[in-house]
């Protein structure tokens, strides 16, 4: 027989021999396929995340051009962008807006609220994918107070127009205008901000305002590099605002913080969006591929230690070493193969689970799946281990004096080596699961400093919607107010509903920045907010000294406003009514309004944030020109509150109200508030849930690894367990001494655990809230689990050796 044929032989006794006694290949199996879906499924995140290639022509050569505002991501103005377009550096470029907007769009009788980007016909031509039908926008359609066109996303295309390629040339009611259809984005088209139309942006390029809210993406040239065009950017743009006459000292000083630069794409808009949550989740499972790769090492050192005297008897009628390797490493390569399978089995089922929680601008707006480069992954990550796991048996199989002690011997047991091994891999073992579970008790404690912090307002029994006024049909802020006014009005008389009031911004969860004058003639910027009478009833938010809105604060009114308690504190001494605090105004006279009331803190920006000095002004005493503003960007929020005896709104009733007050009106967003105050700690419970769930596995994986080891260790023992029973030991003393070697193994683990933990704590210390990295709690929390965990493991070996009866262990076979 060949060679091959005697290779192949081999293998395949070996895999018979598994199939023969199923109960060991199914543990190692399933010990690796939980280690191998743990790490596909943080593979597949950054994969997706980071490492994807993005779909467009030569990715590699796309940038964003601007001002880096924060670490890896720039931002640019209008009149940035005849320079940037124009760099020897650059082949094309495009504009588009920073940020998506609610847009009202009406089908016949029927109108919804849908998302849009705003870009010009630059950003489809640089990133250089062809439309499926139609066409980019065009020169007019380009140029300030142009014709106005939309071009669909695919998905909205297909599940609005049933992928209808005549759609192209009709016409849309978007804010009330009709806009016409010249396109349809590719089905490969991604972005990490979801979008349902790409409206043409149409900026001013002669505009004097510096105001940075655009992004410039542009395509260079094949011989040019990210950090050539990054250093010409530095000299355009430093030189632009050195000539321009109507910068401000401010806005140098802002450039000179905020260098001009170059960044890659893919780094900017899309990588930047996951922070360094995805390296942490790798992370995390990548030890539970560690304690699942040491249990396999367990299972096979043991079964190869199982099998050593067979492996002797075959080296002594003259097998070579091939030979007798060949069989644990065709039984490793099977347990890989299938251990990966099973595994990718399981990480399919876990993404499908995890769809729903990972935020989608970290997925570039994608379902996260498993493609090929995770299969390839998995099918590497198990085969590799198993394999390495089942080489690691061969080695120490292969020692003098494990041969020795097998051949000679047999009542012997395990040699001094081999259960040195054992008693290493579980210390191992027991090391990377504090590791883990330490960062998953940390977490914990995060999230349960986060939930504490008072959010200063009331959430409960809380409904919350977005409006944004139809653009065409409320022109002037006092629309908008009259509009506000009546849907007010309907919401009072709504079954259910005990009071409801509408603001620019809800108590947490968005922001509106302003310049404010103080009464010194300092200048600061805080948060301004517009709101209704009803408004703080709505969410109890305490009037703390004088008193809110009513009635008399309407368009002919004194003007008005209201300071949260941090801006009475930090900016008025405490005493703040009367106090006069000035908006100044780009265009007309500034707003100057007098404080009739301080009302209480509030959390805008999340539990784990400094409460905000916030300033609250009348909806009906709007300014023009913030009107000009909101209308373009921001929606208008309303809150309901529901007396206790009612469940819950019911949608299409609370739609059907609107309309009969604001006919062709769409609402979005309806949501009760608990659920935006959950959101506020969305990330939190991410962390928590991933690291907690690898953090359960390696305390599994451990505790098996442990008892897998005990119980042979007693079984390779049970000769001098019944020589000890025999001479009169009792059983609690043999009891006692097998629970102290296991005891000693655990107790060196969680130390080596300990230390590890210590030295990588600097690594979450960005993820927690109000917890230090040795947290005192959370570790004893874990080195109790741990280690009873370990005891429980170790029980049922210790109970069996105690129970070994001298005339069985003794009897010679």
């Amino acid at each position: 027989m060949s060679s091959i044929g005697i290779m192949l032989e081999e293998a395949r006794q070996s895999w018979r021999g598994l199939v023969r006694r199923p109960g060991y290949f199914i543990l190692a199996v399933a010990t690796l396929a939980l280690g191998v879906a743990t790490v596909t499924i943080a593979f597949s995140l950054l994969h997706q995340a980071l490492l994807k290639p993005l779909p467009f022509p030569s990715p590699e050569r796309l940038v964003t051009l601007g001002i880096e505002v924060e670490k890896d991501h720039n931002i640019a103005a209008p009149q940035y962008y005849p320079l940037l377009k124009s760099m020897r550096s650059v082949e094309s470029a495009g504009m588009l807006m920073g940020w998506t907007t609610n847009t009202n769009v009406a089908f016949g009788d029927q109108a919804e609220v849908v998302t849009a980007l705003r870009a010009d016909r630059g950003f489809i031509e640089t990133l250089g994918l062809p439309l499926v039908v139609g066409r980019n926008f065009n020169s007019d359609e380009d140029r300030p107070n142009g014709p106005e066109a939309v071009i669909l996303g695919h998905d909205f295309w297909r599940m609005r127009f049933g992928s209808d390629a005549s759609v192209v040339g009709r016409t849309l009611q978007i804010e009330g205008r009709p806009v016409e259809v010249v396109g349809v984005l590719p089905e490969a088209f991604v972005w990490p901000d979801r979008f349902d139309l790409l409206m043409s942006l149409q900026p001013d390029l002669t505009a004097r305002d510096l105001s940075t809210n655009q992004v410039v993406v542009a395509r260079l040239k094949p011989d040019a590099t990210v950090a050539g065009a990054a250093a010409e950017t530095r000299v355009v743009l430093t030189a632009m605002l050195d000539s321009h006459g109507g910068a401000t000292e401010r806005q140098r000083e802002y450039l000179r913080r905020n260098p001009p630069t170059a960044l890659p794409l893919a780094t900017s808009v899309f990588a930047r969006r996951s922070g360094d949550a995805i390296w942490l989740f790798l992370g995390a499972a990548a030890c539970v591929l560690v304690i699942a790769a040491i249990n396999l090492a367990s299972l096979m050192l043991l079964r190869a230690l199982s099998k050593s005297h067979d492996g002797a008897v075959r080296a002594a009628l003259g097998a070579p070493l091939s030979r007798l390797c060949l069989p644990p490493l065709a039984e490793g390569a099977l347990v890989g193969l299938v251990g990966a399978v099973t595994g990718l089995g399981l990480a399919w089922g876990g993404l499908r689970t995890l769809g729903g929680l990972v935020p989608s601008e970290w997925l570039r707006g994608e379902a996260v799946a498993l493609d090929g480069s995770s299969l390839a992954f998995a099918l590497a990550a198990g085969v590799a281990t198993a394999v390495g796991a089942a080489t690691l048996g061969i080695l120490r199989s292969q020692s003098s004096e494990l041969a020795r002690e097998l051949i000679g011997g047999g009542r012997s047991g395990l040699s001094q080596q081999s259960g040195r091994l054992g008693r290493m891999l579980v210390i191992a073992q027991i090391a990377v699961a504090v590791v883990l579970l330490i960062g998953a008790a940390l977490f914990m404690r995060s999230l349960q400093k986060l939930e504490a912090v008072p959010m200063g307002f009331q959430s409960r029994a809380v409904t919350t919607f977005t409006l944004a006024p139809v653009k065409e049909r409320y022109v002037e802020a006092s629309d908008a107010v009259e509009q506000t006014r009546r849907i007010l009005e309907r919401l009072q008389r709504f079954p259910g509903v005990e009071t409801a009031g509408a603001s620019t911004n809800l108590p947490t969860g968005s922001q509106l920045n302003y310049s404010m004058v103080l009464p010194d003639q300092r200048t600061i910027t805080g948060q301004y907010r517009l709101s209704s009478p009803g408004f703080f009833e709505s969410f109890g938010i305490p009037v703390l000294a004088g008193r809110g809105f009513d009635d008399r604060d309407d368009a002919a009114g004194e003007l008005v406003c209201l300071v949260s308690a941090a801006f009475a504190r930090d900016y008025l001494g405490g005493e703040p009514l009367g106090k006069i605090v000035t908006l100044p105004m780009d265009e007309g006279p500034n707003i100057a309004m007098r404080v009739i009331g301080v009302v209480g803190d509030v959390r805008q920006f999340g539990p784990g944030e400094p409460l905000p000095p916030t300033l609250y002004a009348p909806l009906a005493q709007i300014p023009p020109p913030i009107w000009a503003l909101l209308r373009e960007f921001g929606p208008l929020s309303y809150a309901v509150k529901l007396r206790s005896t009612t469940t819950g709104v019911d949608e299409q009733e609370l739609r059907r109200a609107i309309q009969e007050v604001a006919p062709l009106q769409p609402i979005s967003n309806l949501q009760p508030m608990e659920a935006i105050v959950a959101s506020t700690t969305s990330q939190q419970r991410l962390n928590l849930l991933l690291v907690g769930v690898f953090a359960g596995l390696a305390l599994l994986l451990a505790s098996v690894g442990l008892y897998a080891v005990m119980a042979v260790a007693v079984a390779s023992r049970r000769f001098e367990f019944g020589v000890r029973a025999a001479l009169g030991a009792p059983q609690s003393l043999i009891l006692r001494g097998v629970l102290r070697d296991a005891g000693m193994q655990i107790g060196l683990g969680l130390a080596i655990g300990l230390v590890i933990a210590m030295a990588f704590s600097r690594l979450v210390r960005s993820f927690l809230f109000g917890v230090s990295p040795a947290d005192p709690l959370a570790i004893v929390a874990v080195l109790a689990v741990l280690a009873l965990a370990g005891f429980a493991a170790s029980l049922v070996p210790a109970l069996r050796a105690s129970r070994v009866e001298p005339i069985e262990a003794l009897r010679v076979e």
